[in-house]
């Protein structure tokens, strides 16, 4: 067995090739990462699942996503990011759960969070401001409300989402409800639909119009604003009433999510919603409110 062994100087003075250098370097780092940097494990019940639903945009995909909010909330605990398609299916996994934070829409939380005894933790911050406003355009100096009632409208928010915010704008709940909707992946996609002739409107927020005076000004100086409709906050990190452990391990990632900005790559994450920053929720904060 002794002349089994091999002492390090022994070894070091046997190296003469330079693949032998190359194997031992790689030995040795392997080794020195097992001694000073095992890996971190976490428990089952420490864990602390994010769902994400928003009824504004159409998520293609989700898959990227998900990986790219994993790779960086592990870094922290046992911590992921489960995005849903479906807003049953969103609901469904939720309700009644005291282990998870969701991302919602500031018009989703309204619906279901007294059902859901949810409190508003952060408010999501696109370019400082944490309210949008939805705005129903056209395309030329006749487009008009009248006229957009019985044409088609390009929308990213949810069917449901985009009706309800019609019916404000229309001021009647019939006629956004015979609306005729093409459902895109984002807002930009929407004002592009109205450039292309696949839709005579669109129904998009604010900022949006901004992005497209960016992308394609010759565009945007062709689209007219016919209607707004009331600013209302932008996606709000919520957690369900809960206690003890599982309260802290959410407050936890709570702090998390909310220093994401102040890290490239975080920064980097949060804009795949298209926040670039997060504001703790104020109790002064109206989900919807007027001008």
């Amino acid at each position: 067995m002794k002349d089994m062994i091999m002492s390090y100087s022994d070894l070091s003075s046997s190296i003469r090739e330079p693949w032998h250098m190359l194997l031992f370097i790689l030995l040795s780092s392997w080794t020195l990462l097992l001694c000073v940097a095992p890996p971190a494990t976490w428990a089952e019940s420490d864990k602390i699942t994010i769902y994400s639903y928003s009824s504004e945009t159409s998520i293609n995909n989700f898959k990227l996503l998900k990986m790219e909010f994993d790779s960086y909330l592990s870094r922290f605990g046992p911590y992921e990011l489960q995005p849903v398609k479906k807003r049953e299916d969103f609901e469904r996994y939720t309700k009644g759960r005291k282990d998870c934070l969701l991302l919602i829409s500031s018009w989703h939380f309204g619906n279901i969070g007294q059902t859901y005894s949810l409190k508003p933790a952060l408010v999501g911050l696109r370019n400082g401001k944490k309210y949008q406003k939805r705005i129903l355009t056209g395309r030329g100096a006749s487009a008009n409300v009248e006229d957009a009632k019985t044409a088609r409208i390009a929308s990213a928010a949810s069917d449901l989402h985009t009706k309800e915010a019609l019916s404000e704008i229309f001021k009647g709940k019939d006629v956004a409800d015979r609306a005729d909707i093409l459902t895109v992946p984002k807002d930009i996609d929407a004002l592009m639909s109205v450039s292309l002739g696949m839709c005579q409107y669109a129904l998009t927020t604010e900022g949006s119009l901004e992005d497209l005076k960016q992308v394609n000004p010759f565009l945007h100086r062709s689209i007219k604003v016919v209607a707004e409709g009331r600013k209302s906050l932008l996606l709000i990190l919520a957690f369900p009433e809960s206690s003890g452990k599982v309260r802290e391990n959410m407050m936890k990632l709570v702090k998390i999510v909310q220093h994401m900005p102040l890290d490239p790559d975080g920064r980097k994450k949060i804009k795949m919603f298209g926040l670039d920053g997060w504001q703790p929720f104020d109790s002064s904060d109206k989900l919807t409110k007027g001008d």
